[in-house]
């Protein structure tokens, strides 16, 4: 049809690729006049006919079709009216693509050959890159019942990594689905702020130094020599550590246990420990500190703090302390349990020992061995105290070892009880991954790489001295050798790998020659 308005007669309707597109979608729609205007009239596959007031303008739009930009704005003004109702595809482009025959990843993503474990067809050699069947199968998924329906085993809703290809539309992002089947829930008013309280989040993140504060005065004897690094190094060796990439301000008081980390806005931070000291003295940087820290801090910080070797002791407010406490007690209940359960077991292991070794020492033994799951390719595990002692029943012994913070006991016999007894500790730690089943002492995945190197690097040197020892032997002439270097040959081009070839060059400079002499005879030279 003409794309220019007003040049032929059409129907006052939705055109029939515009009606075919949205029937793939599972929605029908159609405009109709009465006599107070134009509706929409919409019923999808889920839901009953509604009719939807339009203007001429919005018609106009509809009822055009012909051109990308047409047909990509008649689509969006209807789902603009419908959007309401309708849970819509993602874009024009999956709209169109609904039910079409490539398989870009609309109705499911393939998975090729050797991709997530899937196994080729037997007898058949796997493709290569660039080929395609003249044939393409015809695995998609569809919808039926609301539910996804699996034609083949190549197409899956979603890889097993949420990875999608490039080229690929999103899974299932197509049809017009309708939400007037959810019962919408009612809201219950309430107060946001009735639960609301007052929380301290402690954070000991930093380690405190416990070497002397630095005064301001040996730092910046004179105005003159002030400097953002210095000053900040002095509020740091005080207890006032001020970090500019994360905007946080953490006092380490010395009459507070934890430290209070408290935001800083980039004004904030800039005011701190960067602007210049003509812009912002000394004076107005303390004051913007006090109020930061003010309302949780009774004491404030002065020059005369600054200026001593002390590292600042202020304290809390009561309030402010008391909430601390309550949280600080609150903690240790929590951890209580977990802490009284791992002595009882190291209480357990180390009753009646008759030797003992703590299995995290290895890594001080020897460096290239861990403690790993059996499995080959177990994961690595901590190995705390291993030890022996003899069993209540006469006669037998037994080894007990705390593996990831369980408790795991095996009989032995007396002779590797006498053994365990009489060698070092690290025969000690091979007997016990020799006799637990659990864990065994592997080589770390970093020490083995290293491992090929060194045998090819020992073989090579056996050979030169092999052939060494071979030319003494044939050659008993104790006339010098000499040794030089040789250069022949035809020379070879250079060309960067994956870049051009030597064919590469050479098909250029053909078609070039080729094209030079033709382009001589049409122009009679």
């Amino acid at each position: 049809m003409a794309i220019r308005t007003n040049t032929n007669p059409r129907q006052m309707d939705l055109q029939p690729e515009m009606r075919n597109m949205l029937m793939r979608n599972g929605l029908q729609a159609h405009i109709a006049l009465d006599g107070s205007g134009y509706r929409l009239i919409v019923q999808g596959h889920d839901s009953p006919l509604l009719v939807y007031p339009i203007s001429e303008r919005q018609m106009l739009a509809l009822t055009d079709w012909g051109t990308n930009t047409a047909n990509k704005k008649a689509y969006n003004v209807l789902t603009s009216i419908v959007g309401k109702d309708f849970y819509m595809p993602k874009n024009f482009v999956h709209a169109r693509n609904a039910n079409g025959r490539v398989a870009m990843g609309l109705h499911g993503y393939r998975i090729g050959i050797g991709e997530y474990g899937r196994m080729g067809r037997m007898g058949m050699p796997p493709p290569f890159l660039g080929w395609t069947p003249r044939n393409q199968w015809g695995f998609h998924l569809r919808r039926v019942g609301g539910q996804l329906f699996f034609p083949g085993p190549s197409i899956v809703p979603e890889r097993p990594d949420g990875r999608m290809k490039p080229g690929e539309l999103q899974s299932g992002g197509y049809g017009f689905y309708y939400k007037g089947h959810q019962q919408a829930q009612p809201v219950q008013q309430r107060d946001v702020l009735q639960d609301l309280q007052a929380v301290i989040t402690p954070m000991v993140s930093r380690p405190r130094s416990g070497e002397p504060a630095r005064p301001y005065k040996e730092l910046i004897a004179s105005p003159v020599y002030f400097s953002n690094e210095k000053w900040a190094e002095c509020l740091a060796s005080h207890g006032l550590v001020v970090d500019a990439d994360r905007r946080t301000l953490t006092v380490q008081s010395e009459s507070v246990q934890a430290d209070m980390v408290y935001d800083l806005t980039e004004e904030e931070v800039r005011t701190l420990v960067a602007a210049p000291i003509e812009e912002q003295p000394v004076e107005k940087r303390l004051e913007l500190l006090n109020g930061i820290i003010g309302a949780d801090f009774s004491d404030k910080m002065t020059m005369e703090a600054l200026n001593s070797d002390q590292r600042i002791a202020i304290g809390l407010h009561p309030e402010v302390q008391q909430d601390l406490e309550q949280r600080q007690r609150q903690e240790q209940e929590a951890f209580m349990p977990v802490e009284t359960s791992l002595q009882q077991q190291e209480e357990s292991v180390q009753g009646y020992v008759g030797a003992a070794v703590d299995g995290r020492d290895l890594q001080f033994l020897n460096e290239n061995k861990g403690w790993y799951r059996e499995e080959k390719h177990g994961r690595e595990v901590e190995v705390s105290q291993i030890a022996v002692q003899p069993a209540q029943t006469e006669g037998k012994y037994r080894m007990t070892a705390v593996i990831d913070g369980q408790a795991i006991s095996h009989e032995i016999t007396q002779r590797d009880y006498d053994k365990f007894l009489a060698v070092d500790d690290y025969h000690r730690m091979k007997l016990f991954s020799k006799i637990f089943s659990e864990v065994d002492m592997k080589t770390r995945p970093e020490a083995q790489r290293g491992l090929g190197t060194k045998i090819f690097a020992a073989l090579t040197a056996g050979t030169v001295v092999a052939a060494g020892v071979a030319h003494g032997i044939h050659h008993h002439c104790q006339a010098p050798e000499f040794y030089g270097e040789r250069f022949g040959g035809p020379p070879r081009p250079y060309f960067k790998p994956g870049v051009d070839t030597p064919r590469d060059v050479a098909i250029r400079c053909f078609e070039a020659e080729m094209n030079r002499e033709i382009n001589d005879m049409r122009m009679g030279r």
